[in-house]
């Protein structure tokens, strides 16, 4: 995070260099995805025919996808008991380190250039947002609904059973499967915000005409997808944190499954 804070105004530093792109030099949101849509174009056109030209694949029967979602579902459950300590420290860890880059580059650039509000927006949301994640992880080992369970005991069962003991109870092992989906919608919600930072942090490069022009106009067409609206950043943004609540919690193991 320290390193960050020091890389973030570096990059948000003034330079003559002219790249390919030009845009107006005020930080506005509306205008510089304006100026830069006519980039899009033909990255969506080879990324349509690119689709459709891979429509064909073999054949699956519905028994063999129902065991395959089942070994899958096994071995996840089985890797987050296993290693759920890990994985929650790796996690607060990337927290602490994402909290003081949103807060360095909020920082930078509203102290730096005149920013509008729709880049306020999506810095304030990430910093905001963000302040959940410790939460959800503590709720991931202390879930206020759902299975009372001791998860040391049935991961010492598995390995000396075999991961299909999962299975011995249906309840517990649904409510530790939605545990684990909701750690995994927790990154990619973490993901999110890494991609919208890297959108802003693309216009602003753009709007200054700074180094390294052609990284900075491909970062921003390729987060442009999640980037393009405020509204749809911060309602996507946030349905991941609920989406994550509900299943850590215990609240839609309980709603589906109740006691």
């Amino acid at each position: 995070g320290a390193l960050f804070g020091v890389i973030i105004p570096k990059l948000l530093k003034d330079k003559n260099e002219m790249p390919e792109i030009h845009v107006d030099k005020q930080l506005v949101f509306s205008q510089i995805h304006i100026e830069q849509k006519q980039y899009m174009v033909n990255t969506v056109r080879y990324q349509k025919e690119s689709s459709n030209s891979t429509n064909n694949s073999q054949s699956t029967s519905g028994g063999e996808i129902i065991i395959g979602c089942m070994i899958v579902a096994l071995l996840l459950v089985f890797g987050f008991l296993k290693y759920e300590k890990q994985i929650s420290t790796i996690m607060l860890c990337t927290f602490v380190f994402l909290e003081t880059t949103f807060l360095t580059t909020a920082y930078a650039a509203v102290k730096k250039y005149y920013v509008d509000k729709s880049i306020k927006s999506i810095l304030l949301f990430n910093i905001l947002a963000t302040m959940g994640v410790p939460i959800l992880l503590y709720l991931v080992k202390y879930p206020i609904m759902g299975q009372v369970v001791n998860k040391q005991e049935i991961l010492r069962q598995a390995e000396m059973s075999g991961i299909f003991s999962l299975l011995s109870d249906v309840d517990i092992f649904g409510f530790l499967l939605y545990q684990a989906l909701g750690v995994i919608i927790l990154v990619g919600f973490m993901i999110f915000t890494v991609i919208g930072l890297m959108h802003v942090l693309s216009m602003i490069n753009l709007t200054l005409k700074k180094r390294f022009g052609k990284m900075w106009s491909w970062i921003f067409r390729k987060t442009l997808g999640f980037g393009q609206s405020v509204a749809f950043y911060m309602f996507f943004g946030s349905f991941l944190l609920v989406l994550s609540f509900l299943f850590v919690s215990g609240v839609l193991s309980m709603l589906i499954t109740p006691i």
